[in-house]
């Protein structure tokens, strides 16, 4: 392979890379996941999560992580013991946002 090829491959690779470690979206929902599950014991799938996350804008820890950690938790108090939830929270424009969550399966 000719070193010119080289350095045009290891450049798209580069810039994919990096685009891919700008976008905080991935890491907000497996917090988001995470959080909830520690929280109130609701395992929520990957793809919800992140669903969730694009969504409601959430790009840092603050707002609306936490509000709709308790819409989430405040379900599961209630006893939805269903494979969906469904939960209305302010995004961070504050416009509410309905966003519904499946359960994972306990392996997940």
């Amino acid at each position: 392979m000719k070193l010119r090829n080289f350095g045009a491959i290891a450049l798209v690779l580069a810039t994919a890379g990096h685009a891919q470690a700008d976008d905080r979206t991935a890491g907000i929902a497996n917090s988001f996941r995470t959080i909830t599950k520690g929280a109130c014991g609701f395992n929520m799938t990957p793809a919800s999560a992140l669903r969730a996350a694009t969504t409601l804008g959430m790009s840092d820890l603050r707002e609306p992580l936490i509000p709709a950690m308790l819409a989430v938790c405040q379900e599961v108090i209630n006893g939805n013991k269903s494979q969906t939830i469904e939960i209305r929270v302010p995004d961070n424009r504050n416009v509410t946002r309905k966003v519904t969550l499946e359960r994972a399966k306990w392996w997940q």
